[in-house]
């Protein structure tokens, strides 16, 4: 080939010309050639002509910008198409074979070799193309990932972009040179060559960066066969224990042990005689038939038990004999309490909700937020083919996703009648920013072709830098369309928008975009799935307010299963808390408990009311947590605390001695009270620990959890005693229950143990405390602490978004999709602040395009950390604003050139500065018609090394030139659209204040993903400010929310820890002894680790509402073991009796 013949359109093709290759004509020729080619074509032939080499530097151009950054691929890329162009061995490797009839060559056959193409490839496959957090391959080989497909794409036919005719490389595979030609497979130059001036940065070639430390998910975990070490540990010291137990079991038995007891000197028989247990006595004779402790007797071993059963019993008796009076107080305290809820209010923000005010996270948002303003908000759109093997694709569709757009963009609000334009993000000027695949024809619909489609739909997936949408910015694939198989975009089962709205700190600008959201989601997809032209496609959608709304939705909805759960327990305490003695119609309705049920139940929603009042006073807003779980915690604590008085009081009554309604009452509470504060004071304590805890929405369940539980605990100690003992009376004179006027005549009660307290003394105490029975029983609880020990370390940590949410929200199933076809993750960005990067020193450390960077910059560290991102969780190069801004200083690429202007005044100290005016405000950028001649390039002397680089005002003129100039097509490197808002220049101090450093994460599937992502990025901003002095921290949308779970862990060791250890010391102190403190909390603690195996095996993630859980846990655990425990220690008769009567006296009345 040489010359250019007319090619029957608006571009000249090369001649078909089979002559031998010829010297340049002219020095100048020859020149060009060398500067373009390189020297080896300083002597010698060529086969190409002056037209033709003037062709070939426009069209070299063009790449340059993209992929000069590594000499290596820009030295191959020249060498590649020169070689084509004007090699004088080009017949030996170009192989004409369609010419048309003007003798203009119409295809032809590039014979490239295997050695030369891989080495092409490896050396630009790498390089990026920063502002786009892309890669250069995307422009320039298609996104290519091998060096075929890279040559192939370059070699299509696209006049005005690409080649003018079509060029194919005959694979290596299958092919095989014929009639002299053989493969070129010249060498090439390779990005780690060793040659300093083809030596690529560690950005874009990863055999030069450095080798960065195991990062913690690479380190292996510690496994013995398909066990964890943990777990193996914790089953083998199970199995010592249950083998040592079996032996000492054993060793009880004369025949099986007596050789072991000899042999050990153990006498197991005298020990079992002495018991294990202390019995603390507590009054001055051990009767037979003592249940629990009565006021009749006199302590004198534990003082403490003393004065608080002499205490409970006085308190009894005044509340017995003044109850109106009690009961008139109680309701003026809570009345005066409650005035609190003129102040109520719910707090729904899940920043105050689930943020500590010290969060780190919380610190660096605002500082994000006031530099660079709140991340922006989106509305989204997944539009799904219902059928698996059916794309979505296709003109109907595809026009009718048109219309949608048009009509979306035509909406007014209701409010402010604004439309998309007013409320959406347009950096670059006035154009919105949709992502949607109608970008690639621009969001115009006139510009869609029905027939050709198809096709166009290929050439812009496989470089979008060709079919930009109106905001003038490449759309990626995976941004517009989700369910595509191998990168065959026309396969996607799903198309999805995305609407980029404006963000602010301002209130206005969030309202105006809320109300436009609220009419979007109204008008327009509410109702989406119906209309015709979308069937057989799922369309799933959400705005930026939809999750906000639907939470409350849900949280609306549960006021009714607070309701109904408050009406079963009233139904049920009102039937359990009477004896059924006789089936009698009239002695049922003198026995019945429903008012004192009613009482109850009014008592527990006082104390609810009393706490959220005293708690609404301080100003404080009520937390979902507080109105949906408190309710539920204090009706399961007082509930038993209820039963528990009303079967002692019952139990005097049997007993049937001469005392009056007062005294029983009195003396009821004398022996219970105790007991009650025991449970009272230890749950109001853990929960008033939880305070400790800095989320807001836990610190405040806390104190509203503890002030109801100590209310809910005076309330009963004085107005239900008042109540029942009014209630007594009434049953005393036959009065109807729930209508006390009425008095009826009705048989005497027949005195008879309840069905419950039956089953609990004949049947459930006889088994557990059979002598081989309880030996089980241990062993088998034992175990389960084992396997919940074993599990507890893989308990899941997160809250999914979707089980707080209505089964029936309509976000459920775009959390689905999002999840199944969004192959995007969200954006983080790496803030560097008071670091003035104007200084040549500064620079090198982010900057990663040089040679004179540093070699753990942070361009080259989060590269690297990019290439592992199964730890590192990113998944995008990182846009790094100083490599641009740099790079677009390089003459050769000519996106910075001024104009030459006349000055008079002295001559400053770069001789660039001949040409420039001394006031920047003169400064002017050369247009890309303007000629060399006219203009003057910003840095003459620019190199890799540097050295010219401009620093402190110098920087901030050149800085504020490139921010405001918007890429194009002749110059991608304007700085406007991808980083006019990354940046806060201080040009009073001559410094850039703060900056950020944008890249994606990868898609992140599940909880423990972005918890782990999270976790990544703090590592790699730790590790960067502590290796190049710079103050650098990550921040993404979700890293406030996910803070947390860097701490949750250790927090809830700190809450439930101190839980149990005050637990603890309450029920040491009351009970006196030690020993049965320990044990009540290690029963508590037993069934803390059993909730979290159980918790882990129902995969039931550690969060903020798992840990108030737990909390609840551990206060309804002590709830029951107090008392019991109690039973035990005040009862008389050996160890099993003693556990015998305090199950059937008190255990009863807590099941």
């Amino acid at each position: 080939m040489r010359g250019k013949c007319d090619g029957g359109g608006f571009f000249p093709l090369p001649c078909a010309n089979n002559s031998k290759a010829v010297l340049p004509e002219t020095d100048s020729f020859r020149k060009l050639l060398v500067d373009t080619c390189g020297n080896d074509y300083l002597t010698g032939p060529v086969c190409c002509d002056n037209g033709q080499l003037d062709d070939l530097v426009q069209q070299v151009k063009k790449a340059e910008i993209i992929i000069a950054s590594c000499p290596a691929c820009w030295s191959n890329f020249l060498q590649f198409w020169c070689s084509f162009t004007c090699s004088p061995k080009q017949s030996t490797f170009v192989n004409i074979t369609s010419v048309s009839g003007t003798n203009s060559v119409e295809s032809a056959d590039y014979w490239v070799g295997e050695g030369f193409g891989s080495q092409f490839f490896d050396s630009c496959k790498d390089i990026k193309f920063g502002a786009s957090n892309g890669y250069a391959m995307e422009f320039i080989g298609g996104g290519a990932e091998d060096w075929h497909s890279m040559v192939s794409f370059m070699g299509h036919k696209m006049p005005g972009l690409g080649s003018p005719f079509q060029i194919d490389f005959p694979p290596v595979e299958s092919t095989v040179p014929q009639d002299g030609l053989e493969r070129y497979n010249d060498d090439g130059k390779s990005c780690n060559d060793t040659n300093p001036a083809y030596r690529c940065s560690c950005v874009d070639c990863e055999s030069v960066c450095p080798i960065l430390p195991p990062a913690p998910g690479e380190r292996p975990q510690c496994y013995v066969g398909l066990l964890r070490c943990w777990s193996f540990t914790m089953l083998m010291t199970y199995t010592v224990l249950l083998v040592g137990g079996a032996c000492l079991i054993l060793a009880k038995n004369r025949q099986i042990g007596l050789c072991l007891q000899k042999f050990f000197g153990i006498h197991l028989d005298q020990t079992e005689s002495n018991g294990f247990y202390e019995r603390l006595a507590l009054s001055e004779e051990d009767e037979e038939d003592e249940n629990l402790l009565d006021p009749d007797y006199t302590p004198r071993r534990y003082w403490l038990n003393s004065r608080l059963q002499n205490w409970f019993y006085y308190q009894g008796l005044f509340c017995a004999r003044h109850p109106y009076f009690v009961i008139l107080a109680s309701l003026g305290f809570v009345s005066l309490c409650s005035l609190g809820w003129s102040r109520f209010a719910v707090e729904r923000d899940p920043v105050n909700l689930w943020v500590s005010p010290s969060s780190t996270a919380l610190q660096q948002k605002n500082h994000f937020d006031e530099n660079f303003s709140p991340f922006y908000r989106t509305t989204q759109l997944f539009f799904v083919s219902e059928s698996e093997d059916e794309p979505f694709a296709s003109a109907e569709r595809i026009d009718s996703l048109f219309k949608l757009e048009s009509e979306i963009k035509k909406l007014k609000s209701s409010y402010y009648n604004d439309t998309l334009a007013d409320v959406c993000f347009h950096p670059t000027g006035e154009a919105c920013i949709v992502q949607s695949v109608t970008g690639y024809w621009g969001g115009d619909p006139f510009n869609f072709d029905p027939d050709n489609w198809e096709d166009d739909l290929r050439q812009c997936t496989s470089q979008p830098s060709l079919c930009l949408p109106e905001f003038q910015q490449p759309l990626k694939p995976d941004m517009v369309m989700g369910g595509y198989k191998k990168k065959d975009y026309l396969t996607a089962r799903t198309f999805i928008v995305t609407y980029v709205l404006r963000n602010s700190v301002d209130n206005n600008v969030i309202s105006r975009a809320e109300h436009w959201e609220h009419t979007l989601l109204n008008t327009v997809l509410t109702n989406l799935n119906e209309r015709p032209e979308w069937k057989g496609v799922r369309i799933s959608y959400t705005t930026e307010s939809s999750l906000e709304t639907e939470l409350n939705k849900s949280s609306n909805t549960d006021a009714g299963t607070v309701i109904i759960s408050y009406l079963v327990m009233f139904i049920y305490a009102s039937i359990a808390l009477g004896k059924l003695t006789s089936l009698n119609p009239r002695r049922l309705m003198i026995d019945s408990k429903f008012s004192l049920g009613i009482c109850g139940i009014l008592i527990v929603i006082f104390s609810v009311s009393t706490a959220v009042g005293l708690f609404s006073f301080t100003g404080k807003k009520i937390t979902l947590i507080i109105a949906e779980v408190i309710p539920f915690l204090v009706l399961a604590v007082g509930v038993d605390n209820i039963f528990i008085l009303c079967h002692e009081y019952a139990r005097r009554v049997e007993l049937g001695q001469d005392e009056t309604i007062e005294e029983r009452a009195a003396k009821t509470l004398g022996k219970m009270g105790p007991s009650i504060l025991l449970s009272s004071l230890s749950e109001t304590i853990a929960f008033g620990l939880g305070t400790l805890v800095t989320m807001p929405a836990v610190s405040s369940f806390a104190i509203v959890a503890s002030i109801a539980v100590f209310v809910d605990f005076i309330l009963q100690v004085t107005c239900f005693v008042s109540c029942l003992v009014l209630d007594a009376y009434r049953e005393q004179d036959n009065r109807v229950d729930c209508i006390p006027c009425i008095r009826i005549y009705a048989p005497e009660p027949l005195e008879k143990e309840g069905f419950l307290e039956s089953i609990v003394k004949n049947y459930y105490v006889p088994s557990i405390l059979h002598h081989k029975i309880r030996y089980f029983i241990c062993f088998f609880f034992l175990g389960l602490f084992a396997i919940g020990l074993s599990l507890a370390p893989q308990l899941p940590m997160g809250l999914d978004q979707r089980i707080a949410l209505p089964s029936d929200s309509y976000l459920v199933q775009y959390f689905n999709d999002l999840d199944q076809y969004f192959n995007v993750g969200p954006p983080v960005y790496f803030v560097v602040k008071n670091s003035n990067l104007t200084g040549l020193d500064e620079q090198k450390k982010v900057c990663g395009r040089f040679t004179s960077c540093e070699e753990r910059s942070l361009a080259n560290i989060l590269e690297q950390e990019r290439k592992r991102p199964n730890v590192s969780f990113i998944g995008e190069p990182t846009s790094v604003w100083v490599d641009d801004f740099l790079y677009w200083l390089n003459p050769s690429v000519g996106c910075c050139r001024l104009k030459k202007k006349t000055r008079v005044s002295p001559v400053r100290i770069t001789s660039l500065n001949k040409y420039l005016p001394m006031n920047k405000a003169q400064l002017e950028l050369c247009g890309p018609w303007d000629g060399d001649d006219e203009c003057v390039a910003c840095d003459p002397n620019w190199d890799t090394s540097m050295e010219s680089f401009p620093e402190g005002t110098q920087f901030m003129d050149f800085f504020d030139l490139w921010i405001e100039m918007p890429p194009d097509e002749d110059c991608p490197l304007g700085g406007k659209a991808g980083y006019g808002d990354a940046i806060v220049a201080n040009h009073k101090k001559t410094t850039i204040e703060t900056s950020h450093f944008r890249t994606f994460h990868t898609p992140l599937r599940s909880q423990k993903q972005f918890i782990d992502a999270y976790a990544s990025a703090r590592r790699i901003s730790q590790e960067l400010s502590e290796t190049l002095e710079l103050e650098v921290y990550p921040y993404s949308l979700f890293y406030i929310f996910f803070e947390q779970y860097s701490y949750i862990v250790s927090m809830a060791f700190e809450l439930l820890g101190l839980a149990i250890l005050a637990i603890f010391i309450v029920t040491s102190s009351l009970l006196g002894s030690l020993r049965c403190g320990l044990i009540v909390m290690s029963v508590v603690i037993m069934i803390l680790i059993d909730v979290i195996g159980v918790m882990t095996l129902w995969d039931v993630s550690l969060n903020a509402v798992s840990l108030v859980n737990l909390v609840i846990c551990v206060g309804i655990s002590v709830e029951f073991c107090c008392h019991i425990a109690r039973g035990f220690m005040v009862a008389s008769g050996n160890q099993e009796e003693r556990a015998g009567k305090s199950m059937v006296d008190v255990g009863s009345s807590v099941s």
